[in-house]
């Protein structure tokens, strides 16, 4: 009997039987203010055109399309179904079969504590290092995006007087990183406005950084991709180009990046990322992916820089700083005490279903559902509310309002959101004068041509992921704007 049925459908077994050891996906994309990314290959740039230029009737046709397949998958999660979470910024939710055999390997570590992995640190690198663009010398595992730049950040080979140039968008663990490097090494840390406007391009954002570089003595350029209070994806591929210009080595927070976006680290140009494992990846908590460039690349050629290993049990690795031909340094920043091996297994298997899924088809979702919210967003509440749906302009500047809303957004309507910004305790603090200018619950930017502070309203932060779908955000559009009403 010949099988009719829509390949774009799949039911729960089947998702089962192609993912082998679990089924899922999910991607970020924040909704308060559009996309100006230059994306990372010439494929991506058509896929954001299309998605944010092509009429509401076409993206609806897309979105219909995918999301019978997206709910099958929605199935698969232990998310409670009296919620709809909207926030997968915060955690990933790991698919059941993953889970289980997380589980399977918790117990059976238990049972004989005696090996030290599941599985060789190497075929788990691997499994990463297809998955991302990269060869596993490349790739380290770590506890998280924080502890992988952590580590990026104190292994540079700083000098009294460097700066390192960064965004004024980071995000507060972040923050306090670069804090810590600045004082214990003497580094000055300078900033570069976003532009967010509504009309903002890509080379409006090269053009910032340009603006702040100091040749000869910024060191190291360090973002966020994408930028975590806004959801903007900075254009990294020509920022990469840009820094090359100068010398400067480039380091990228990617924790929102990995599993959102179709992943190509060596084509992108960047020197370091450190990417999470437990947010769009959906991975176990307490996992990271640290990404260390480890040869030239058409993307970059220049020369490595000089990086020591903060963290390592390799007694053999090189303590100078060096890279010496055929040096795994992805295994060298892998090994320390006895992780727990169950994580890792798990981290890299949930990579090899993103790859089973489409990451493409991730992204090309993630997107689309993206754009619709902004666009009913903007249809319910105007493009001045992007970054917050209460009507007053004071309201959207008033922190407590801020939190009184997110609060009754979930009590009362059952929704996960996120939101605030960084304020005075962003990179200027007191007692730098400007930080006044920067209230609590702000995000902290600066404009982009005068490096003046001008701070924004304070965001809310919803997340189209891969287990929602246009009802939910239907759904949440007008239960903002039924709240708006009992509080303005």
């Amino acid at each position: 009997m010949n099988d009719k049925r829509d390949p774009n459908r799949i039911t729960r077994r089947d998702f089962l039987q192609q993912a082998g050891v679990g089924a899922a996906g999910t991607l970020i994309m924040m909704s308060e203010t559009r996309l100006f990314a230059q994306p990372t290959s010439g494929e991506e740039a058509s896929l954001l055109k299309d998605i944010t230029s092509q009429p509401q009737g076409d993206l609806d046709r897309f979105l219909a399309s995918q999301e019978p397949y997206f709910r099958e998958f929605a199935k698969t999660l232990l998310l409670d179904p009296k919620t709809t979470y909207l926030a997968a910024g915060q955690k990933g939710s790991q698919p059941i079969p993953i889970l289980r055999r997380f589980k399977e390997g918790l117990d059976q570590i238990a049972k004989d504590p005696f090996p030290v992995y599941l599985e060789p640190s190497e075929k788990t690198r691997g499994k990463i290092a297809r998955s991302y663009g990269a060869t596993v010398d490349e790739i380290a595992i770590s506890r998280n995006a924080t502890d992988a730049l952590s580590m990026i950040l104190h292994g540079i080979s700083w000098q009294n007087g460097d700066e390192l140039l960064t965004s004024t968008m980071e995000y507060p663990n972040c923050v306090a990183t670069l804090l810590r490097v600045a004082g214990r090494y003497g580094v000055k840390i300078r900033q570069f406005g976003v532009p967010i406007n509504h009309s903002a391009t890509a080379d409006e954002v090269v053009a910032s950084i340009r603006r702040q570089i100091r040749p000869g003595k910024t060191k190291v350029l360090f973002f966020s991709c994408p930028i975590q209070p806004t959801g903007i994806m900075l254009p990294a591929i020509r920022i990469a180009r840009l820094a090359q210009e100068y010398n400067i080595i480039t380091v990228a927070d990617g924790a929102h990046y990995g599993g959102q976006f179709v992943p190509k680290l060596a084509e992108i140009g960047i020197d370091f990322w450190g990417i999470s494992g437990h947010k769009w990846q959906c991975g176990p908590g307490g996992t990271g992916i640290l990404y260390v460039r480890n040869r030239p690349h058409p993307a970059n050629s220049t020369p490595l820089p000089q990086f020591f290993l903060v963290r390592s049990g390799d007694l053999e690795a090189p303590t100078d700083g060096s890279r010496p031909a055929g040096f795994d340094i992805g295994a060298a920043l892998s090994l320390y005490g006895f992780p727990e091996s169950a994580d890792w297994r798990a981290l890299g298997e949930v990579c090899e279903l993103w790859d089973a899924i489409g990451r493409k088809r991730i992204e090309q979702y993630i997107l689309a559902l993206g754009e619709y919210a902004r666009r009913r967003f903007i249809h319910a509440f105007g493009k001045d509310a992007l970054l917050q749906p209460l009507y007053k302009p004071e309201q959207r500047r008033d922190v407590k309002n801020n939190t009184e809303f997110r609060d009754r957004m979930f009590k009362e309507y059952g929704f996960h959101v996120g939101g605030e910004g960084l304020g005075p305790k962003g990179l200027t603090r007191f007692p730098d004068p400007e930080a006044r200018a920067f209230p609590i619950g702000c995000i902290p930017n600066r404009d982009s041509i005068t490096n003046h502070p001008s701070p924004t309203d304070y965001p809310m932060r919803i997340n189209a992921c891969l287990w929602n779908h246009r009802g939910q955000i239907d759904q949440f559009v007008a239960s903002c704007q039924e709240l708006v009403k009992k509080m303005i």
